[in-house]
């Protein structure tokens, strides 16, 4: 009993070191964990498993029914006895279980594509957002050494006994450039904690430090589809094959089935006894009816979902193609902006003329401005990418491609 209770307890101690050791140092990393180990994956596993039962549903077969039935009687001085005992098994005709089967398949394959397909979508966004605290630590860096420099200069300008015209504007305005900085770090640093809360948990890292790292965007493509994942477009087709097994139990529902078995009787009048046996046979006549409201109906809807699926195609080979206009375009801009590291050695040339005292105070701000507003429109453009070509995948199906791209 000690022994098991303090295994439990050590497998506790591990599970808490693991989570609290994080091993996890890039984007792909992060991906490749959440996506082999993350919650939203036993998740989908027990969806899955759900799912999968209606196929045991539907091989169910009918239980044989048991009747008994006892009379009696008196005729003149006699009574009168009898004893019945019928066994009826229940064969159902028209392949009703056969088609039960197919439709529950179908069933099942649609769902689980659809579990995959939505899975897919919570690890690209938890990605996005994995990238988007990466970019969060740089620009609140950025932000924070502004707010540095402009409350130097405040305390500088503010220290002078006299100040001209043209200081007292600069000081002014550093002072409200400074305060809204200000305002702009606390809703970063409130976004970088609500990210991180929600990465940590999918990751099963509790001390995760999310380092930014370029995308590889060369490996991008194009391609159509990948065999053996189901896109969205997939998913249409097997909407319509759903309907048609629909139809299909409809059409075997027009089928009587009919309940065969042993029937015993046993009689007695006075001290005579009678036995009999033979073969019950019961089955409903299809006089009014055999199911042409449900079959109707069914091909009905497999008419309206082939219409359906056809229009949802259509306008999902519409988004791919503008989505593959989106992504060119949002590469070839990203390829012309200047990297990190070279926007970096542009702004400690800045920093060392104006320590200099060489540049203006309103050039040093605009200076500031610009470079915060360029580190936002370019993590802007690179989180643009990576969801655009997510939900390309999407559509074409082809999942195993994104990590390529990390």
């Amino acid at each position: 009993m000690y022994a098991y209770f303090i295994a439990i307890v050590l497998l506790s101690i591990n599970i808490v070191h693991a989570k609290n050791n994080c091993t996890i140092t890039n984007i792909s990393e992060f991906y490749s964990n959440i996506k082999s180990n993350g919650p939203l994956l036993s998740e989908s596993i027990k969806q899955k498993e759900e799912i999968s039962s209606v196929i045991d549903i539907a091989k169910q077969k009918p239980n044989p029914e048991l009747e008994f039935e006892y009379l009696k009687g008196h005729q003149r001085d006699l009574d009168i006895r009898s004893y019945t005992l019928t066994a009826q098994h229940i064969v159902e005709f028209g392949s009703k279980r056969e088609k039960r089967v197919k439709k529950a398949e179908r069933f099942q394959e649609l769902k689980d594509a659809e579990v995959d397909l939505r899975l897919f979508n919570s690890n690209l966004n938890a990605t996005v957002e994995y990238q988007r605290i990466t970019q969060l630590n740089i620009t609140i860096d950025s932000v924070k050494e502004v707010v540095h420099t402009f409350d130097k200069v405040i305390k500088k300008l503010a220290s002078r006994k006299r100040l001209n015209p043209e200081e007292v504007v600069s000081l002014s305005t550093l002072r409200l450039a400074s305060n809204d900085y200000k305002n702009q770090l606390n809703n970063l640093e409130n976004e970088k904690m609500i990210l991180l809360g929600k990465v940590s948990f999918l990751s099963n890292c509790k001390n995760i430090t999310p380092k930014y790292a370029e995308l590889k965007y060369k490996f991008i493509k194009f391609e159509t589809g990948y065999p053996s994942v189901a896109g969205l477009s997939q998913l249409e087709d097997l909407k319509v094959d759903l309907a048609l097994g629909e139809l299909d139990v409809q059409k075997s529902l027009g089928y009587s089935n009919i309940s065969i078995g042993p029937r015993i009787e046993y009689q007695g009048q006075g001290d005579l006894k009678f036995m009999s046996a033979g073969v019950s046979v019961s089955f409903a006549f299809p006089l009014f009816q055999t199911n042409d409201g449900g079959k109707l109906n069914a091909l009905k809807s497999v008419s309206a979902q082939k219409l359906s699926s056809k229009n949802r195609k259509e306008m999902l080979k519409i988004q791919r193609v503008n989505l593959i206009s989106k992504i060119r375009r949002s590469i070839e801009t990203l390829s012309k902006m200047p990297s990190l590291s070279e926007l970096e050695k542009k702004h400690n040339k800045v920093e060392k003329l104006f320590s200099r005292g060489v540049v203006s105070i309103p050039m040093t701000i605009e200076s500031h401005r610009q470079q915060i507003d360029f580190l936002i429109s370019r993590f802007q453009i690179e989180n643009e990418i990576l969801n655009t070509y997510g939900q390309l995948i999407l559509i074409n199906g082809n999942t195993p491609a994104f990590d390529k791209v990390l």
